[in-house]
């Protein structure tokens, strides 16, 4: 599962990775031949198959980093065999990620249950995150907010686990970017949902360079914040767009972008209208985004307001509609969007998190810009068609798919344990 609020969409098409699923009918043969009678065997056969599609891997790197193998041979083994594979920028050590996974999950132990696509998940990060600590080049951790940093539609706590482990990237020499889909074009906005950060910034026995090393970048790509810290107190200050966002950007058409958010705002009204939504759903208009959002209703009952939320399914409509539409819109072809399913709420917005991570890597560098294999972006939205904003990271950087703020607790204490296990040798 792609996060808590995507049980069962893993069973729909659209919902699925298909380089997971690959991995999962590869690992089905030796389950169901051997699992039962040989499972001592068990762990072997996995390794085997790890292995395999680690060295397709490596061959994929190889053609797609050599323009004469390219053009000699067309494409890799592994795009043959998974046709909508994307880039890898760094090799990854599966079969010893595997090892690692197998001894907390026991996968191999079990006689009933395959490998899912969760355990093919957990071994995905782990390769990655020792592959980037091996080669002793990070320099740039980004993450989606909701359900990666804090619960959906909370705000970071001073108490809440993930901080220690950002203060500890910061004082690594890591810079760290929060890409969000929240669209504020002010920081107190920021500063209000990441309170308890900011708290614990001022209390952390950290250099004034390092906490400059953490910065916001709002709707996606489209408002960077970066922090600072004046007579003990800290927040964020807007960075102008001059300094951070591309030519390509500036030279997008304001017609075109108006156009845009125009078309998918009328939809959203004409969606809320079919698919007969709660009178109290809210239509919202910022300035790079639009969004459908659940209401509030007096309960009379509980004697307080509560949120009427939206349907699964209704939000899965609303973006795959929207998004059909917008792609064969000529101003939409003319910029970038991302349309999204926020877990309660859909949002069309200007931009993508690819942008707002490449956008990164040059503001933090700009004469050497942070190259892909030096980042990594940690979110619980990647599946890969539709109604998932941190799937396009993958076009920038490294990724981890994980599906709570625990997994980011836990994926960044492996991370940390890699990093000082290197720097120890």
């Amino acid at each position: 599962m792609s996060s808590r609020y995507r049980v069962e969409y893993q069973l729909k098409a659209h919902r699925k990775d298909a380089f997971i699923e690959w991995i999962k009918g590869l690992l089905a043969v030796p389950f169901v031949l051997h699992s039962v009678t040989e499972r001592d065997n068990a762990q072997e056969k996995y390794r085997r198959v790890f292995e395999d599609v680690e060295t397709l891997i490596n061959e994929k790197i190889t053609v797609d980093s050599d323009e004469s193998l390219t053009r000699a041979a067309g494409v890799s083994r592994l795009d043959k065999l998974v046709p909508t594979i994307g880039t890898f920028f760094t090799p990854l050590p599966l079969t010893e990620a595997f090892l690692r996974q197998n001894a907390r999950r026991a996968i191999s132990e079990r006689a009933y249950v395959s490998p899912s696509f969760n355990d093919i998940r957990h071994i995905l990060n782990t390769a990655q995150i020792v592959q980037l600590a091996r080669a002793g080049e990070l320099s740039l951790v980004t993450f989606d907010g909701d359900v990666t940093l804090y619960e959906d539609g909370a705000s970071l706590a001073a108490e809440d686990k993930v901080i220690g482990r950002l203060l500890r990237l910061l004082g690594a020499g890591m810079h760290v970017g929060i890409v969000t889909a929240a669209g504020y074009d002010d920081a107190e906005n920021y500063e209000r949902r990441l309170f308890g950060l900011l708290r614990r910034l001022e209390r952390a026995d950290l250099p004034n360079e390092a906490k400059r090393r953490l910065c916001v970048m709002g709707g996606e790509s489209n408002f960077l914040f970066r922090c600072y810290e004046r007579d003990g107190r800290a927040g964020f200050e807007r960075v102008p767009e001059s300094v951070w966002m591309s030519a390509e950007l500036h030279q997008w058409n304001q017609q075109d972008i108006n156009a845009t958010l125009d078309l998918a705002e009328v939809m959203l009204r004409a969606l809320r209208e079919k698919l007969r939504l709660p009178a109290e759903t809210q239509i919202i208009r910022k300035v790079r985004a639009v969004g459908i959002v659940p209401g509030q209703r007096f309960d009379p009952e509980l004697g307080r307001e509560i949120r009427v939320p939206l349907l699964r399914e209704t939000l899965e409509e609303i973006v795959l509609t929207v998004q059909g539409r917008l792609e064969n819109f000529p101003p939409a072809q003319r910029v970038q969007f991302s349309c999204f399913d926020g877990g309660s709420d859909v949002w069309c917005d200007i931009g993508g998190k690819d942008l707002g991570v490449a956008f990164l890597q040059r503001f933090y560098s700009p004469e050497r810009p942070i190259r892909p294999e030096q980042s990594l972006h940690v979110g619980d939205q990647f599946a890969p068609v539709g109604s998932a904003n941190d799937f396009k990271a993958r076009l920038a950087g490294c990724t981890a798919w994980i599906s709570s703020p625990q997994e980011t607790v836990a994926l960044l204490d492996d991370l940390l344990a890699e990093l000082e296990a290197q720097k120890n040798m």
